[in-house]
This record gives structure tokens, sequence and C-alpha cells, in this order.
């Protein structure tokens, strides 16, 4: 049965409780700006903090760049923005890109968003952009990340060795896959 979308902002893709929309400059770089600024949000993740005014610029330059592909992660209860998820280094000569998510409302972390929303990109990378494999890293020490994408079907790889400078010292990453048939598959 379909999920009424008439409450929602702009639904794209729905699942049971998120729904991915795209990013209004205007409305949402105050989220940005302060998840960006947020240490713990940081941490794992490979963004700089900014002002609202230089991460506005931001978003809208991310909507002009044909590699990357970004929206955003809002409650179907009440439609509030949670997070972020896109795809980046989006080749299509290889049919590939790399998926990233950041739940930037700290209080729902580990309860399953952060899946949600990979499931909901992927299926758009591999249905509609007609991608072959996806990949996802994560820091070594980001377990909710690392879990949620193999909770999404990502497959594990291998580690990249101190990859990832962060708080004085760098970090391996953990590189995670998800191939066209794989996924098709677990439909």
């Amino acid at each position: 049965m379909a999920q009424d979308t008439s409450n929602m902002q702009n639904p794209f893709l729905v699942s049971e409780r998120t729904y991915l929309r795209p990013l209004e400059p205007a409305q949402d770089s105050h989220l940005y700006a302060t998840w960006h600024n947020d240490e713990e949000v940081r941490r794992y993740f490979s963004i700089y903090p900014g002002s609202e005014v230089r991460n506005k610029e931001r978003l809208e330059s991310l909507y002009k760049d044909s590699r990357h592909i970004i929206f955003g992660v809002a409650l179907t209860s009440d439609n509030s923005l949670i997070g972020l998820v896109g795809l980046r280094d989006i080749n299509y000569m290889n049919q590939s890109a790399e998926l990233y998510v950041i739940v930037g409302e700290r209080s729902l972390w580990g309860k399953g968003y952060g899946t949600e929303a990979a499931r909901l990109m992927s299926r758009y990378g591999f249905m509609e952009l007609n991608l072959n494999r996806i990949q996802a890293q994560t820091m070594e020490e980001n377990i909710g990340g690392w879990r949620a994408a193999e909770k999404a079907g990502f497959k594990y790889e291998g580690v990249m060795r101190q990859v990832i400078p962060r708080f004085g010292k760098f970090h391996d990453e953990r590189v995670y896959s998800l191939l066209r048939q794989e996924y098709l598959e677990s439909l």
C-alpha cells in the first residue's frame, strides 16, 4: 500500500519512517551549518565547520555538480530534517559512486535512520542512475556508520590504513560496497 505523501515537503523517495527530499538552501542552511559545526557530527566525516552563509553557498554549488547528488533525510512523522544523504564522485562511465549518510540529529543516532537513508539512496543509484557499484567508506571508529552500511546490504571489502586525519592523528577507514546484482537479489 502506498504511503500518503500529501503532508510531506517535496518527497522524493519514501520509506516507512523517513523520506528523502531536495535540500532548500534558504531553509536548510542553518541546520546544515549547525551539523557541520558540531564536533561530534564532524568527528567521523570529511566535513569542515563554516558559517551559515558559506554552507548555503556550498549547498547551492552541490546542486550544480553533476558528479554529486545530495538530499535531505526527513522524518515522515513530522517532516523534520534529521540528516543528509548523497552520492559523490559519481563516475557515469564506470557506473560507480560513493555513498555517504550523515544523521545530524545526535538524539536519533543508533535508531536505524542511517540504514533507511542508505537503502533509499542505493535504490536511487541503482534504479535511476543505472550504477553498478556503490561504495561507502567509514572511519574504523564510526561503529554506527559501518553497521548501517552492513544493515543496508553493503559488503565489507577491507581497510584503508591511516587515510583520514582527525583530531591530531590518522585514522583507518573501512570500505564497503554494494553491487547492482546484489541489490536486485535483495528485493
